[in-house]
């Protein structure tokens, strides 16, 4: 079975993420590079995810998976 964590390295010329078996390089002229710095600076690495998906050619539905996800978490905190 693979491993679902999400892994991001980051440099000062890319970030790399490693997600199960598939590594994703965001390269420094990259539109999302700049964008990938300022996730890891607050922590959110919801953004990660959706790259992820739109290099993979997943689009409305992973998005909708994703929300539900997220509601999920927020009604077990209430």
């Amino acid at each position: 079975m693979s491993e679902s964590r999400l892994s991001v390295f980051s440099t000062d010329e890319s970030v790399t993420l490693s997600f199960r078996d598939r590594i994703y390089v965001i390269e420094r002229k990259d539109p999302f590079f700049n964008i990938a710095q300022l996730c890891l600076e607050r922590r959110d690495f919801i953004p990660f995810y959706v790259e992820i998906a739109k290099r993979e050619g997943l689009g409305p539905e992973f998005r909708d998976r994703l929300m539900e996800e997220v509601k999920r978490l927020q009604d077990e905190l209430d």
